[in-house]
């Protein structure tokens, strides 16, 4: 049984014994203020026995596996209880009486049934009156209430069973069509409110699908909804987002309330990028573009962001442009030493040529030896400052750098730019720490790392190094106390003659970079003005199998 035929069973019982009740209190009320009073009143068995139905009625409904067919024995006891009624108390001829309870029953039947059993309950309202009227006619049953039927005439009988069965015929159908029409305008209901689900979903699976982030906020900039996706992306759930101003989370002027009406209304002012400081406290730069939400409203609903994560992409770029720039340094440098090389080979042969000479004096000699020294040692500084630029290629094997890295640390304890005020404290986890590397060049990347942190720390700090494996890499962790980089001399680091301290020549970041591309790995450097700087070298790592 469907919900609704369930309550609808659960109002006729309701009905019906509030219907019996009031009959109930009309009788006791009747007998109290009558002058002859009957020993027994038969009004009142009927009453008890239709509390015993609706007993019955009741634990059928709560205990027994029912079908509609309970419904219609409802409704047919009903008019059985009924016609009692208008046995007792009269419903022939002039007097109506109980005779309008048929209708309501039929029709109480057909809501809750089909039109085929309403007619049925319909037939047999008629019937069962046509009966008890044609048993009193024949004198089979005691007159009761039905006094004046014998001497009614045969047509009037007639004419009040044809006016009750009519009545029962067209409440039974106006019921049916209520009936069925209620009933397809729930399936019509249930059907739309499926489909709302289901576009509800779809649409949430889509934006949680899309692999950017996606904020919509209403006119005051104040954020409604943030998809997976963009969750993510700002370290911060839906429902922490939700209510915050856009300025507020992504921590952007340009995201005000005023702005975003101009840049939603301007195409050409939609894309902006914004800095994001991550709850994990590293600074992401994100790309957004800002559309106006379309609704009916001149004023609109709000406001839709699309945003990325552009830090990897400004990473890549940033590569890229380093490697111009070394590829372009590498390049005049080749040019240089070819300009240099041949008049300083030429000169210093010339040089020893004339020491050769037998009449050449001692302050000559000394003269032409000074040139062949000075041309010797600038050659060597050319060397120097090629293979600092354009490292030769690595000769990699399989290098344990734990032991390396132990050693260069001991080495940097007793160097020169550790002051007293500085301590090293190394992190070696449980090896072995096998990578490809050439040992040299990663001792060349160590030192280079190692002496940036003591110059950010001219005043003394600890400068931390790990070295531990995580998933397939070898992560080699240099961190320092130090004044940190700013944001904007963060993207040019590793760009040659670019030094941050102003003592150096702007080659060691470089030629690390250069190094660790070379062995096929990465760097990322985490940098907070004036909290430290934190640059990680990742490199593959070599399985190494466990002896058992």
């Amino acid at each position: 049984m469907t919900p609704s035929l369930e309550q609808g069973l659960k109002r006729l019982m309701v009905f019906r014994v509030v219907m019996i009740t009031t009959l109930l209190l009309i009788a006791i009320y009747v007998e109290s203020v009558s002058e002859t009073l009957l020993r027994v009143n038969p009004l009142y068995f009927l009453i008890a026995a239709t509390y015993f139905l609706t007993l019955l009625y009741a634990l059928a409904l709560r205990f027994i596996p029912y079908t509609p067919a309970q419904v219609f024995v409802q409704v047919m006891l009903d008019l059985v209880v009924i016609t009692g009624l208008v046995y007792l108390q009269g419903g022939a001829g002039t007097r109506a009486g109980f005779i309008l309870l048929y209708p309501i029953s039929v029709l109480s039947g057909s809501v809750l049934l089909h039109r085929n059993q309403g007619l049925l309950l319909a037939a047999a309202a008629s019937i069962l009156y046509a009966s008890v009227l044609g048993a009193v006619r024949t004198g089979r049953i005691p007159v009761q209430g039905l006094g004046d039927v014998p001497s009614l005439p045969i047509q009037q009988l007639v004419y009040s069973v044809f006016v009750a069965g009519v009545a029962c015929l067209t409440v039974a159908l106006i019921g049916s069509y209520l009936s069925q029409s209620l009933h397809s305008a729930g399936e019509r209901l249930e059907e739309a409110v499926e489909q709302v689900a289901d576009l509800r979903e779809l649409n949430e699976i889509i934006v949680n699908s899309i692999q950017s982030g996606l904020a919509s906020a209403d006119v005051t900039g104040r954020i409604l909804h943030v998809n997976g996706f963009g969750e993510g992306i700002l370290g911060l759930r839906n429902v922490e987002a939700r209510g915050r101003t856009l300025r507020d989370v992504f921590g952007s002027d340009l995201l005000e309330p005023s702005t975003l009406r101009v840049r939603a209304a301007n195409r050409g002012l939609a894309r902006l990028e914004v800095v994001y400081r991550h709850p994990s406290g590293e600074h992401v730069d994100i790309g957004v573009t800002v559309s106006k939400l379309e609704t009916t409203e001149p004023a609109g609903a709000g406001y839709l962001l699309v945003f990325q994560n552009l830090t990897d992409v400004k990473r890549l770029e940033q590569e890229v442009r380093v490697n111009e720039k070394l590829a372009a340094v590498g390049e005049m440098a080749a040019q240089l030493a070819h300009e240099i090389r041949n008049p300083l080979g030429s000169i210093s042969g010339s040089a020893q040529v004339l020491m050769g000479e037998p009449n050449m004096s001692a302050e000559q000699n000394q003269l032409l030896a000074i040139i062949t020294r000075e041309s010797r040692r600038l050659s060597d500084a050319l060397n120097q400052f090629l293979f600092q630029v354009r490292p030769a290629s690595p000769t990699p094997g399989p290098v344990d750098l734990g032991p390396v890295i132990a050693e260069a640390v001991t080495l940097l304890r007793n160097a020169p730019e550790v002051s007293p005020a500085h301590r090293v404290h190394l992190d070696v986890e449980e090896g072995p720490h096998v990578c490809m590397a050439d040992r040299d060049q990663m001792l060349q990347v160590f030192w280079n790392l190692a002496r940036n942190g003591l110059e950010a720390m001219p005043d003394g700090g600890v400068l931390r190094v790990r070295l531990y494996r995580r998933d397939r890499d070898l992560i080699l962790s240099i961190d320092d106390d130090g004044r940190g980089i700013a944001s904007e001399d963060q993207l040019r680091i590793f760009e040659p003659f670019h030094s941050g301290s102003g003592r150096g020549t702007g080659l060691g970041l470089a030629i690390v970079y250069r190094i660790v591309q070379a062995h096929q790995g990465d760097i990322r450097v985490r940098s907070v003005r004036g909290r430290g700087t934190s640059v990680e070298v990742h490199l593959p790592l070599v399985e190494v199998p466990v002896p058992a």
